[in-house]
C-alpha cells in the first residue's frame, strides 16, 4: 500500500543487525574480553537472564559458526577468533587463491556475480546496509575460492568470515564510498577471470586485499 520508496527507514531496521540480541552480546562481550576462556551454561544463563533453552540455541548457532566449542558436562569453550588487530590482519594474508592449476569458471556463476557486482556499484552500495554490503562482498570471495578447487581453501574462507562478520557487525558504519571503490575491484578481477587471465586476475586481487588492509589494519585501529 505504499512506495517502496517510502520503506528505507524500516528496511533499515529490519536488516542493519543479525536478529538475535543475545547472540549480539555474547559476540559483544567476547570481543571486549568481557567472557573468559571457559564459561559455564549456569553462569551464563544468570548474567544474560535467559533460559537454558534459549542460551542454547544462540550456543548452537556459534558453535556452528566454530568459535566456541562444546566441553564436559554444562561448561563451554571459546575457540580462537578475530580479536585483535593482528588477528583480523592475518585474516587478509590468505584469501587469494585465483592461481590454482584446479581453478575452473562457473560462467553461470560468473554472470550471476557480475550483475551483483554492477548493481551494487550502479548504486546500490549507497542505499544496501552495511551488514548487506559485507555479506555481498564475503560472498564474492567464497564464490571465486570456490572456483579454486580445493575444498580446504572454501572452508578456510569461509570459517574466516565467519569470524570477521563479528568485527564487521562492530564496525558496520565504514565509509560508503570505500564500499564502492572494493565493487570497482571486484569488476576488475571478474573482467580479468573471464579474459581467462589468470596472472592479471591474481594481481589484482592481491592488490584488493593489500588496499582492505591498509584501509582497515593499518589506517585506522578496527578495535579502537
Amino acid at each position: 500500500t505504499q512506495d517502496a520508496a517510502g520503506l528505507d527507514a524500516l528496511a533499515q531496521e529490519f536488516s542493519a543487525q543479525p536478529d538475535d540480541p543475545l547472540y549480539l552480546r555474547i559476540a559483544e562481550d567476547r570481543l571486549a574480553k568481557a567472557l573468559p576462556d571457559e564459561v559455564g551454561e549456569i553462569d551464563l544463563m544468570r548474567q544474560y537472564e535467559v533460559s537454558r533453552s534459549t542460551l542454547r540455541k544462540v550456543l548452537a548457532r556459534i558453535q556452528k559458526e566454530g568459535w566456541i566449542e562444546k566441553s564436559i558436562g554444562h561448561g563451554w569453550v571459546f575457540q580462537p577468533m578475530i580479536d585483535s588487530n593482528a588477528a583480523y590482519e592475518e585474516n587478509y594474508l590468505f584469501r587469494a587463491a585465483l592461481q590454482s592449476e584446479r581453478f575452473r569458471v562457473d560462467p553461470e556463476a560468473l554472470a550471476r556475480l557480475r550483475r551483483e557486482q554492477e548493481n551494487i556499484a550502479a548504486g546500490g552500495y549507497e542505499s544496501m546496509t552495511p551488514i548487506e554490503l559485507f555479506e555481498a562482498n564475503s560472498g564474492f570471495h567464497e564464490v571465486l575460492a570456490g572456483w579454486a578447487g580445493n575444498r580446504f581453501i572454501l572452508q578456510s574462507l569461509r570459517r574466516a568470515n565467519q569470524l570477521r562478520r563479528l568485527v564487521e557487525y562492530r564496525h558496520a558504519a565504514s565509509g560508503r564510498e570505500a564500499r564502492l571503490v572494493q565493487i570497482v575491484e571486484h569488476l576488475a578481477i571478474l573482467e580479468a577471470i573471464e579474459a581467462g587471465n589468470m596472472a592479471k586476475a591474481a594481481t589484482l586481487m592481491r592488490q584488493h586485499l593489500e588496499g582492505a588492509r591498509q584501509a582497515k589494519v593499518v589506517a585506522r585501529n578496527v578495535f579502537a
